[in-house]
């Protein structure tokens, strides 16, 4: 590997090109280059991304859409995780990336605003089952797409609406696609540049809760497995994909190379993806933590509350602010929306997978509860995520609040290994395509010996 990579130009000297620096990056990153950390931090993050997955199979309206790929047919080369079906690669990725993003449960890295895991994983695995990897080279490549993507979204700057998870993501896919393909420098920057084409995704359909929000990641692992079969084909694409006159730089949204390229291969941003503990919106944990505060420390009831404010800063509540209205897709509509969150922790102390389910979404009670909580807007807050604080008056007089500056998961208050296990565990378990326990447990370590697995093919074997 060019030994540019590791160490990156002086700050103040000119930025190298994005282009060709990401394509070779990818390509090259030797496993035996990753620090023990990262290579754990990236176990973690693959277990935590097929678990959510196995809970997204409890997804409403997911189902059709399985079918509908199913019977298209094709080539059976690779695995549909939650039901063993084995379709083409690009099928495979779409299904398996619709169920990892369906309930919002999956990672996040915070400050770049970004999925990577319901993409990269998704679209690896369903080459991985039709080219075999060794493991070692499964993380070496997953690790050298996620950090690209991850960085992509760190130095990206203000848009109008794109949903840069995917809209970035088709690039991370196809290039992690191109190295398993075994395609060299060439066809990573190839498939790259044919995934230029497929770069889309708005965040149009976040702020209407609407099902199509589950589809779009899983649109960029599906068309950057496509984007790598083609560069495999020999198709040629444009070299300058990023920063070329009509590339992504120019028409999507400005990418930042300093901020991109800033310690590659020194430092692993990919070390900082949020784990989420609750299956909703990233906006709407803190006021879902501040909720959990006040109901723990006073006791409170849902019956005992006479009025209930939420306040949140203009990003969160671009996403999850609005009115809730639960008559087209109750589940999204949950998942994004703050005044069902804390309404939902008031009346059941909690917020888990249950509580995104449509017959608990559309409970009277919560609904009722919901429709009373005020959504205030602080303008001078620019956290994305962080703070929100509650505020509660009692029937009886008392008033409460609480802020939470801080959530569970993120890397200033990590998930333990034990509660990601028992997360996973719940996950894999549960719903309609659940795993037996001790299969489960068999999963989980395989993920965590895969650097010991010959091909990754052998996740799926149940000795």
């Amino acid at each position: 590997m060019d030994s540019s990579l590791v160490n990156p130009s002086p700050v103040g000297s000119t930025p190298p090109v994005l282009n060709d620096r990401l394509a070779e990056w990818v390509a090259h990153l030797p496993y035996e280059a990753i620090p023990a950390q990262t290579i754990a931090c990236a176990k973690r993050l693959f277990i935590d991304a097929l678990a959510v997955a196995w809970a997204g199979s409890r997804a409403v309206g997911l189902e059709p859409v399985h079918r509908l790929v199913v019977d298209q047919g094709g080539t059976p080369e690779s695995r549909v995780w939650v039901s063993g079906e084995l379709l083409p690669a690009t099928s495979a990725a779409f299904i398996n990336g619709m169920y990892a993003s369906a309930l919002d449960f999956d990672s996040v890295h915070d400050t770049a605003t970004i999925h990577a895991d319901i993409i990269v994983i998704p679209a690896l695995l369903a080459i991985a089952d039709r080219n075999p990897m060794h493991g070692k080279e499964f993380l070496a490549t997953y690790v050298a797409a996620t950090e690209m993507l991850v960085r992509l979204g760190m130095g990206a700057g203000p848009n109008p609406g794109w949903f840069l998870t995917s809209a970035l993501g088709v690039f991370a896919s196809a290039a992690c696609c191109a190295r398993a393909l075994g395609l060299g420098e060439q066809g990573v920057r190839t498939a790259m540049g044919i995934a230029l084409s497929r770069a889309s995704g708005t965040q149009q359909t976040l702020i209407e809760g609407s099902f199509t929000k589950r589809l779009q990641s899983a649109f960029a692992a599906r068309d950057g497995v496509e984007a790598a079969l083609l560069a495999g084909c020999g198709v040629t694409s444009p070299r300058r994909m990023f920063e070329g006159e009509r590339g992504f730089d120019k028409l999507y949204v400005g990418l930042d190379a300093s901020v991109i390229l800033q310690d590659l291969g020194a430092k692993y941003v990919i070390e900082s993806i949020t784990l989420k503990n609750y299956p909703s919106c990233f906006c709407n944990h803190a006021a879902i933590v501040a909720t959990l505060d006040l109901v723990r420390k006073h006791k409170l009831t849902a019956s005992q509350v006479s009025d209930c404010s939420v306040v949140i800063t203009p990003f969160m509540a671009s996403l999850v602010g609005s009115p809730f209205d639960p008559s087209d897709s109750p589940q999204v509509a949950a998942q994004f929306s703050v005044q069902y969150s804390v309404a939902s922790v008031l009346l059941r102390g909690g917020f888990r997978l249950e509580d995104i389910d449509p017959a608990s979404v559309l409970d009277a009670e919560v609904l009722s509860l919901a429709r009373r909580v005020r959504v205030e807007v602080d303008a001078s807050k620019t956290g994305k995520f962080v703070p929100a604080s509650v505020r509660i008056r009692t029937h009886s007089g008392e008033a409460f609040e609480a802020t939470a500056n801080q959530i569970p998961g993120t890397p200033a208050l990590p998930l333990p290994d034990a509660a990601l296990r028992e997360k996973a565990l719940n996950c894999l378990t549960g719903g309609p395509r659940a795993l037996s326990r001790s299969r489960a447990e068999i999963l989980i370590a395989k993920i965590d010996g895969i650097e010991m697995l010959e091909n990754v093919q052998d996740l799926w074997r149940t000795d």
